[in-house]
C-alpha cells in the first residue's frame, strides 16, 4: 500500500476494506462517539465496508488511515470531502482511535494539510462540539480560525450544545 504523505512520526495511506474492523473499533470507543459522532451511533463492519467502497470510488472524497512509522500500527483516520461547486474547499474530519496525546494527531494533520495545500486546496472547514476543549485548542494551534458558532445545534444525549465552526487558509496554517 503506497504512502499518501508522511510526517515525522506517521504516514497516511489509502483506507482499505480490511480496515473496516479497526474503524468499527475506533468509532465504538465511547470517547470517539462523544466527540465525533452522536449518542448511540450504529457502527458495523458491513456499514464501514460500504462507506470505504463509496469513499474509494468517489471523486469528491479522500479517506486515509494514520499509521505509526515505528510500529506500522494503524491508529486513526483523516478524511476530507471536497465541496461541490467550490474548487479547492474541503471539509475535514479525523479521529485517533488510540495513542492520543502523543503528538501523532498533530503530525498526521500537519502533513495532510500541508500536502493538500501544496496540491491546490484553498480552504479547510471543520466543526467541533463546544465541550471538546482539547480539539478546540489543538485546531487553533494549527492556525484554524473560529469563524462562528451554530448555537445549540447538536443534541449530546442530554442537552443541546453549540458547534464551533473553524476555517483554515494557507496563510493561517502554522507549518
Amino acid at each position: 500500500m503506497s504512502t499518501y504523505c508522511e510526517g515525522d512520526k506517521v504516514y497516511l495511506r489509502q483506507v482499505q476494506l480490511s480496515d473496516a474492523p479497526l474503524l468499527v473499533k475506533w468509532k465504538k470507543d465511547p470517547y470517539i462517539q462523544k466527540v465525533t459522532l452522536y449518542p448511540g451511533a450504529e457502527v458495523s463492519v458491513e456499514s464501514q465496508k460500504e462507506d470505504i467502497k463509496r469513499a474509494v470510488k468517489a471523486d469528491d472524497e479522500l479517506y486515509l488511515i494514520v499509521v505509526v512509522k515505528e510500529t506500522d500500527n494503524p491508529i486513526g483516520y483523516v478524511r476530507v470531502n471536497f465541496w461541490e461547486g467550490q474548487p479547492g474547499c474541503v471539509w475535514l474530519r479525523y479521529a485517533l482511535g488510540e495513542e492520543r496525546g502523543k503528538g501523532y494527531g498533530k503530525d498526521a494533520l500537519k502533513c495532510f494539510i500541508r500536502h493538500l495545500f501544496n496540491e491546490g486546496v484553498h480552504r479547510f472547514d471543520t466543526e467541533v462540539y463546544e465541550f471538546n476543549i482539547v480539539t478546540l485548542a489543538f485546531l487553533e494551534r494549527l492556525g484554524f480560525v473560529r469563524e462562528g458558532v451554530k448555537r445549540k445545534a447538536f443534541f449530546d444525549g442530554e442537552k443541546y450544545v453549540d458547534i464551533v465552526v473553524f476555517g483554515l487558509l494557507k496563510e493561517d496554517f502554522n507549518l
